[in-house]
């Protein structure tokens, strides 16, 4: 599939990289489409900075410590993601890296990643009688918006709430719905939707005591499977703009952490990855690799450790 053709010329990463109007979206060549994206790190980044410790504790119950490392990014490289979503296999479960390597993507890896839990649980539809937790959380969420517990922005607002040691068990686990809402819907699995969530995954919050059972990798691959799709779609009918959705991040962060930008490489043995990661550290990995457009293509180059080698430093 092209991204982009420009005969016979090399761009630098900076080139790719420029969002166009601040919000989002990265016009880069001339004849590319506007790449849009609604995952929001700086406004998780942003929520999370403000949690007290006990807020803290209250997500590490829930397995989703992890997602606490994030830190408040304002841009990401939608040409690069654009290249990355383009490359991945959704049938053979891979990304191919040309002469990179390939890299195979599992439920696993998000664990890797992000620190979010694999269980053994496979997150599907509603089909259970919600608990008195989900109950008092979809009225509190009516009360913040229209969209109820559809609304990112309901979570957000409960996620500010004042909850402390003394307040009652239903607003301690109200507060960790709304977390696993809030993340799923800006990072982990977001849409095209202005402030909306399509929350498929509420039997996986109907136990609170049991949301680290669940295998949240198997649902964020799914649904990042699913966006691949969508944006295959969109680029081969030559749409001006094209939305780039689902966990776009996971690919960025999987893929420079598999490759050898030399001095800028991170330490191994740290999990979550998220956590040793920022955005000045990631732009600089990107512009180590020189873009190189031409014959109706796309490819990326100037790391050493081959993609293939996968097995030589992922912990499983």
């Amino acid at each position: 599939m092209v991204i982009n053709r420009v005969e016979n010329s090399e761009q630098s990463p900076e080139d790719w990289n420029s969002d166009c109007d601040g919000s989002g979206g990265s016009s880069g060549l001339p004849g590319t489409p506007c790449f849009t994206r609604k995952l929001s790190l700086l406004k998780v980044g942003s929520v999370i900075g403000q949690f007290s410790d006990f807020k803290r504790q209250l997500i590490k119950e829930t397995g989703f410590d992890g997602m606490l490392e994030l830190k408040s990014w304002q841009k990401t490289s939608l040409k690069y993601i654009a290249y990355l979503m383009d490359r991945v296999d959704v049938d053979s479960s891979i990304i191919n890296l040309e002469g990179q390597g390939v890299l195979e993507l599992r439920d696993r890896h998000f664990n890797y990643v992000f620190g979010i839990p694999c269980g053994n649980t496979v997150i599907e539809g509603e089909g259970v009688e919600p608990s008195e937790a989900c109950i008092e959380y979809t009225r509190v969420a009516a009360s913040f918006s229209e969209k109820g517990t559809h609304s990112l922005k309901a979570a957000e607002a409960y996620l500010n709430r004042a909850i402390t040691e003394s307040s009652t068990q239903i607003e301690k686990d109200c507060f960790k719905i709304a977390f696993v809402i809030f993340v799923v819907g800006h990072v982990l699995a977001p849409t095209a939707k202005h402030d909306y969530i399509s929350i498929d995954f509420w039997a996986a919050l109907n136990d609170i005591s049991k949301i680290k059972d669940w295998n949240w990798g198997g649902y964020v691959l799914k649904h990042l499977f699913q966006a691949v799709r969508k944006f295959k779609a969109a680029v081969s009918k030559r749409n001006p703009t094209v939305h780039i959705v689902g966990c776009h991040l996971f690919l960025q962060l999987f893929v420079l952490d598999s490759l050898d930008p030399g001095v800028l490489n991170m330490l191994r043995g740290v999990t979550p990855r998220i956590g040793l990661y920022n955005y000045d550290a990631m732009k600089k990995m990107v512009e180590k690799i020189t873009v190189n457009v031409g014959a109706g293509e796309v490819s990326f180059h100037g790391t050493d450790r081959a993609a293939s080698e996968q097995s030589n430093w992922l912990p499983f």
